[in-house]
């Protein structure tokens, strides 16, 4: 499986707390079938993004860690005026392996009117959207036709896998399947911080897929999809989203149908 999404470096937000912490995190997760762990430290207004510094801190967890996992560079972009313009003058600086693709977070507070137009000028100089854990975000809970939206104009949707047990809560739980039923969800990743709490791990995530859904999405979102955003590839959406398990479209899906 290929995780897109995670805070395994040490010290710089908050997520692990040391190299020996990142160390087991990475090894956890390779234990658990992920063979390419990307590290996405935020950029936001607590914590600044040191791109020279990520890559010390990667190469000295390869070192540590050992073989059999792959580690690359990415971003947790927080959407802001400066880091727009910081994006803007140094396209690949934020991206999933300099390859294109961004990892966005939106507030919890409030969704700028201006959000698709900011995200144009992104992607007019070159990077691809792929919006964060828009379950965990109330706002988002509430517009629905947002994302709709926005996955029409061509952005992507990464759901964390957690939400998908209820280990986010029953609002964030409800609405990851509810983008699941609509095709709205094209990563699932662990957004992991630690070791226990929110632990590198997309086994459970990967499995619950297949039972609820099929196995065939499990490999889009968890395996198929993420590598070819670390190879800066085009996803595929020919045959996406597969049919479900037993041909039974979900409950969401249903109710949406015309």
């Amino acid at each position: 499986m290929v995780d897109i999404h995670s805070h395994v470096l040490p010290g710089i937000d908050d997520g692990s707390k040391s190299m020996e912490e990142t160390v087991e995190m990475i090894q956890m997760a390779r234990a658990h079938g992920t063979t390419v762990l990307v590290a996405s430290p935020h950029a936001d207004t607590q914590y600044t993004y040191d791109a020279a510094r990520v890559d010390e801190l990667l190469a000295e967890a390869r070192t540590l860690a050992g073989p059999g996992i792959q580690l690359v560079r990415g971003c947790d972009f927080h959407l802001m005026f400066d880091n727009i313009e910081a994006a803007l003058r140094e396209p690949l600086k934020y991206t999933i392996n300099q390859k294109g693709y961004l990892l966005m977070e939106l507030s919890d507070l409030t969704i700028f009117p201006n959000t698709g137009t900011l995200w144009s000028q992104l992607e007019e100089a070159g990077m691809k959207i792929i919006l964060t854990h828009p379950e965990r975000n109330p706002l988002l809970r509430q517009r629905l036709e947002l994302v709709q939206e926005w996955v029409s104009q061509g952005r992507f949707m990464q759901v964390t896998g957690q939400s998908l047990l209820g280990l986010f809560g029953k609002k964030a739980e409800e609405f990851a399947r509810q983008l699941l039923d609509l095709g709205l969800v094209h990563f699932i990743a662990s957004d992991a911080h630690d070791l226990r709490g929110r632990p590198p791990r997309l086994d459970v995530a990967f499995q619950w897929i297949c039972e609820h859904y099929s196995p065939r999405l499990a490999e889009l979102l968890f395996i198929e999809h993420p590598a070819a955003v670390i190879r800066g590839e085009a996803l595929d959406l020919s045959e996406f989203p597969p049919e479900r398990k037993g041909n039974k479209p979900g409950f969401w899906s249903r109710l949406f149908r015309k």
